[in-house]
């Protein structure tokens, strides 16, 4: 029970309180009590839908890049690598792939 001099809470008896609730993940806005908080992949708060999508636009693009250079590398490492061998025989070149 509060006293009547006391008045203060407990952060902890404030679910919104958590310490990934206190600020937009992307701005650092402070969010606030009774205001919405929009929520992004379970632990990312944010203070407004434009936040949100800007911060999913940043992961969706940082996706395809990582996307990209995986293929860029294995499409490097898995090409089929040629060989020509050339020599002569008798005064004739032949060559062998």
């Amino acid at each position: 029970m509060l006293s009547p001099r006391n008045n203060r809470r407990h952060s902890d008896e404030f679910p919104w309180s958590s310490h990934h609730l206190r600020a937009c993940c992307l701005c650092q806005r402070r969010l606030l009590a009774g205001r919405d908080i929009y929520m992004y992949k379970g632990e990312s708060a944010f203070c407004s839908a434009e936040c949100r999508q800007q911060q999913m636009n940043q992961d969706e693009a940082k996706e395809k890049c990582l996307t990209a250079s995986k293929k860029g590398s294995t499409a490097i490492a898995s090409a089929p690598t040629t060989v020509t061998k050339v020599s002569a025989i008798n005064g004739e070149t032949v060559a062998a792939v």
